[in-house]
C-alpha cells in the first residue's frame, strides 16, 4: 500500500516534468508546494529528498537556494513577462483593456467558457473594499473556466456590483464585457491589475488540467466603465505555461 510520501513523490515527478517541458528549472517553494498539496513540510521534504535521489530534482546553494529540474538550463528567474509569446502561448497586454474573448479571437484562438456557478450573493469583504460598497451588500458572483482551442486557460471568480446587480445574471455570461455593453451601456475602459505568483490546489488543478503544486499567474483585478465606476471585481489563475504578460513602456 502506498504512503502519502509514495503519493507526494508521484504528483512531483509529474510536475517535475511538466517544468521540464516548458523549461521552467525552479520549482515553488516548500511552503506553496506543501501548501498546494495540502501536505506537511515533513511529508513533502520526504518526496522531494527521493526525487534527488532519483535525480529528477537538485538543490541550489547560496543565492539560488531551492528546488531545481535537472538537465533544465536556467533562465534569468524563470521570466514572467516575455517580448513574443511561443507556440500554444496566449500574450496577454497589460497596456490594453479588454475581456478574454476578444483577446483570444485575436491571436486566432477558438474561445470557450464554462460557467460553474452564477448567483446574488452577499459581497466578500474584498470584493465590497474594490467595489466601493457597504459590507454585507448584494453583488453578482461568477465563477467560470476559460479555454483557448479547447484547453483549458484561466479559472474566475468575479463579482459584480451596483444598480444592475439584480439584472446581471440575464446577461452573457460567457462575454461579460460584451454584456455590459450591450443590455447596460457600460463600457469597460480602464482595469487595475496587481499580478503575483501562486501555486494551484487540487481542486483549481482539477478544472484546469493541471498537477498540483503547479504555478499559476493570479490576476487581481478591479475594472471602471466608462465614468470612472468599480463595476467588476475578479481574482483568475491563469495557467503560466500557457500565458505570458505583455508590456509596452516608452513611446
Amino acid at each position: 500500500m502506498s504512503t502519502l510520501a509514495d503519493r507526494t513523490a508521484a504528483v512531483l515527478r509529474r510536475l517535475t516534468a511538466e517544468h521540464r517541458e516548458r523549461g521552467a528549472s525552479r520549482l515553488p517553494t516548500e511552503r506553496e508546494l506543501a501548501a498546494g498539496l495540502g501536505v506537511s513540510r515533513t511529508t513533502l521534504r520526504s518526496a522531494l529528498d527521493r526525487l534527488v535521489r532519483e535525480g529528477d530534482l537538485r538543490r541550489g546553494a547560496g543565492r539560488k537556494e531551492g528546488m531545481f529540474v535537472t538537465g533544465v538550463i536556467d533562465r534569468p528567474e524563470d521570466a514572467i513577462v516575455g517580448s513574443a509569446c511561443g507556440q500554444h502561448t496566449v500574450c496577454r497586454d497589460l497596456n490594453t483593456v479588454k475581456g478574454v474573448p476578444e483577446m483570444l479571437n485575436e491571436q486566432g484562438y477558438a474561445d470557450s467558457t464554462t460557467v460553474l456557478s452564477a448567483r446574488i450573493e452577499p459581497a466578500p469583504r474584498s470584493a465590497a473594499r474594490a467595489l466601493g460598497l457597504p459590507p454585507g451588500s448584494s453583488v453578482t458572483s461568477l465563477r467560470r473556466v476559460r479555454y483557448a482551442d479547447g484547453e483549458p486557460l484561466s479559472l474566475e471568480q468575479l463579482y459584480l456590483g451596483g444598480p444592475h446587480c439584480e439584472r446581471y445574471l440575464s446577461t452573457r455570461l460567457d462575454s461579460l464585457y460584451a454584456g455590459l455593453r450591450t443590455d447596460f451601456g457600460l463600457v469597460i475602459t480602464a482595469a487595475r491589475e496587481t499580478i503575483t505568483l501562486a501555486v494551484i490546489n487540487a481542486s483549481a488543478g482539477s478544472l484546469l488540467q493541471r498537477t498540483p503544486g503547479s504555478t499559476a499567474l493570479r490576476l487581481e483585478r478591479v475594472a471602471y466603465d466608462q465614468a470612472r465606476r468599480p463595476v467588476e471585481y475578479s481574482v483568475d489563475l491563469f495557467r503560466a505555461d500557457r500565458t505570458e504578460l505583455r508590456v509596452h513602456a516608452g513611446a
